[in-house]
């Protein structure tokens, strides 16, 4: 009894520890918005793949990132090849928007900010 109760409890140890390691998605905050800027037209989907996103195209493949209150961040394409945007937009008005690999986006902020 003492033996199956001990390899319970081992094997109950086990899966917390396996959930534990499992890695939570990082979220994409406006510097690390800056910091993939630079890379320009090199940008691809991967690069946005360690971020919590959702999927919200249908017919695209279009992913949404919450940055914070004002900003959020829309890829849009087909997934097997480079994004056909990537567009930083205003929350409160998303035909607000520049393409971070494309346009400048320190202006855009500083246009933006408090809107």
């Amino acid at each position: 009894m003492k033996k199956q109760l001990t390899g319970f409890f081992l094997c109950i140890c086990l899966a917390i520890l396996a959930g534990c390691s499992a890695r939570e998605p990082d979220r994409l905050t406006l510097e690390k918005v800056r910091e993939l800027s630079g890379k320009g037209e090199e940008l691809t989907w991967s690069d946005f793949e360690q971020y919590e996103g959702i999927e919200t195209g249908s017919g695209l493949y279009i992913m949404e990132y919450d940055i914070d209150r004002q900003y959020k961040l829309i890829i849009g394409g087909t997934s097997g090849g480079k994004p056909m945007y990537i567009r930083l937009v205003l929350v409160e008005d998303i035909d607000t928007y520049i393409d971070i690999r494309t346009e400048d986006l320190e202006e855009f902020i500083a246009r933006t900010e408090g809107s």
